[in-house]
């Protein structure tokens, strides 16, 4: 049976500073807006090592508080972490150095539309890839890492009025506010989830005219239900800026996520398109002009 530490330590302190005016800013304001932001932070952290090992739990430490503005000190440590990188100097290394470059590269926008994530990922591939211990990782999921940073978004838009920044070994980010989707929720019973990414064609059935991103698409000859999590270019269509007919394709890249349970049952399937290329319009179909 493996063996865990309650915390081990890796490298990687980072700075959370709140500007507040003194003897006029609601305490409980300050306060309760830093704590939602450690929080999410620890979020996206975990995100960063759902690939890695679902086991692994970043907890922050506080190191030091600063006054004047309000400046946070925070250590990063993992929770259950497993006997075979415990003698592994290097990993540890390893880690604290992807979760600092992953936040830096993350948070320098938190309303990040999924194209724009997913292009910050595959600067972090050769980071997962260059594992210590012949190991070697992938980068997470875009969904997950999508709904972590609506968790900073929600917690930086907590305290609005209040300018907040991300300070590391890399630079400092001035944490802006921004509009969030709603936090996906896992299913308890799902105790392992397979996750595919390609490209495909898939034709429109019926978009989505409320704004929700729901769409029905036609996928190997079957009516199916997916989410569409490239934002900006849901606005557009929303906005008119073109016009989408029955029968035209949309040539996407998507994210498909398969959970099952304990048994291995398939307990969800789910597509989300992560960025649309173009709108294909078959030869014969003309083209509306607004």
């Amino acid at each position: 049976m493996d063996r865990y530490l309650s915390n081990e330590a890796v490298e990687g302190e980072f700075g959370l500073v709140i500007d507040y005016s003194p003897g006029k800013s609601a305490a409980l304001d300050v306060l309760g807006g830093a704590m939602a932001l450690v929080q999410s932070l620890d979020t996206l952290d975990r995100a960063l090592l759902s690939t890695i090992n679902t086991e692994l739990e970043p907890v922050s430490i506080l190191n030091d508080v600063q006054h004047s503005s309000l400046k946070i000190l925070l250590a990063r440590v993992l929770r259950k972490m497993p006997d075979e990188h415990l003698s592994s100097l290097e990993w540890k290394k390893w880690v604290g150095e992807l979760l600092v470059k992953g936040k830096h590269l993350l948070l320098q926008k938190i309303d990040a539309d999924t194209p724009e994530i997913e292009q910050k990922l595959k600067e972090l591939d050769a980071h997962y890839k260059a594992a210590p211990l012949l190991l070697g990782y992938e980068p997470p999921k875009v969904s997950k890492v999508k709904a972590a940073l609506n968790d900073v978004s929600h917690a930086r838009n907590s305290i609005k009025d209040h300018i907040v920044t991300f300070q590391s070994e890399l630079g400092d980010i001035l944490l802006g506010t921004g509009v969030t989707d709603d936090v996906i929720v896992i299913d308890a019973s799902v105790v392992d989830t397979i996750t595919n990414k390609g490209r495909e064609f898939l034709k429109v059935r019926y978009p989505d005219m409320l704004g929700n991103a729901q769409w029905t698409v036609l996928r190997s000859g079957r009516n199916t239900r997916v989410e569409i999590l490239h934002q900006a270019w849901l606005n557009e269509y929303h906005a008119r800026a073109f016009t989408i007919l029955p029968g035209d394709s949309l040539d996407c890249s998507f994210e498909e996520s398969i959970d099952y349970d304990a048994q291995r049952n398939e307990v969800d399937r789910k597509i989300s398109i992560t960025e649309v290329h173009a709108v294909i319009t078959p030869p014969l179909q003309q083209r509306l002009i607004s």
